[in-house]
């Protein structure tokens, strides 16, 4: 092995000199400017991540909501459709049963569809649809009432007059009424003689639109179909639907 110089030790002292300053800077850690720049950035970064993860969760909110008053307004809408297509006339009755509208309560006979153990026929329900402003309010609820399954003739004539006591005050019979969906107002038309016309008047004969009272206040017979044209509360939605129900039945007459 040669014995080294001083020219070899002083190259080798040079070259690890230079190896150690490369090293060290290769090492070197950031400053704090630059962890402060650093900070700023991941800042304004996450800012702006939260207001995307706020603005997205506030629309889902808003869809389901929306959602939610959709379903729930549809199930309102089932229930008047399935009460007008199992409206009745039932023989005997006259004025007292099938559909009448007074210009304040929608009074229907309809076929119940309650399920007797013995088989036996569960009879017909009266039922109601009335809306009224509450108080100083514009809006109010739309609400039903139903009486119980009812077999005889009697029973019908009770609560059809019963039904109609209630349109004129709620509060009575309130144990049966339920509150549907608040309005701003309503209007029913019916569609006789291949015209749609006044519910009122359609039946041949002016009503008292207070008491329901008159020759008019009942029809026994069922129109060709029933138009109710709702206008909803404010709170709820704008702008009003039309909904159109067609006596299942009933066919077109062609000359």
């Amino acid at each position: 092995m040669p014995t080294p110089t001083p020219q070899h030790l002083a190259d080798f002292a040079a070259t690890t000199k230079t190896q150690a300053h490369q090293l060290r800077g290769a090492q070197r850690g950031f400053t704090l400017v630059e962890v402060l720049i650093a900070l700023a950035l991941m800042a304004v970064m996450g800012g702006l991540s939260w207001q995307g993860i706020d603005s997205l969760l506030r629309s889902r909110s808003a869809v389901q909501a929306e959602h939610a008053r959709s379903t729930a307004l549809g199930t309102v809408l089932a229930q008047w459709r399935a009460d007008l297509n199992a409206a009745t006339t039932l023989p005997g009755m006259g004025k007292d049963s099938g559909i009448d509208w007074d210009g304040r309560v929608l009074r229907i006979t309809r076929r119940s569809t309650e399920v007797n153990a013995d088989g036996s026929d569960s009879g017909v329900w009266v039922v109601a649809w009335r809306w009224q402003a509450e108080g100083s309010q514009a809006s109010g609820p739309w609400r039903r009432w139903q009486s119980e399954s009812l077999r005889d003739s009697a029973s019908v004539q009770k609560a059809w007059a019963q039904a109609a006591v209630w349109g004129q005050n709620s509060s009575d019979s309130a144990s049966r009424q339920t509150d549907l969906w608040p309005l701003q107002g309503w209007q029913i038309y019916f569609y006789r003689d291949n015209a749609w016309g006044n519910a009122l008047s359609s039946a041949g004969t002016p009503t008292n639109t207070v008491t329901g009272a008159g020759a008019g206040a009942g029809s026994p017979n069922l129109p060709d179909a029933v138009r109710a044209v709702i206008q909803l509360a404010p709170d709820i939605g704008r702008g009003s639907i039309t909904i159109d129900w067609v006596r299942p039945n009933w066919s077109v007459g062609r000359s």
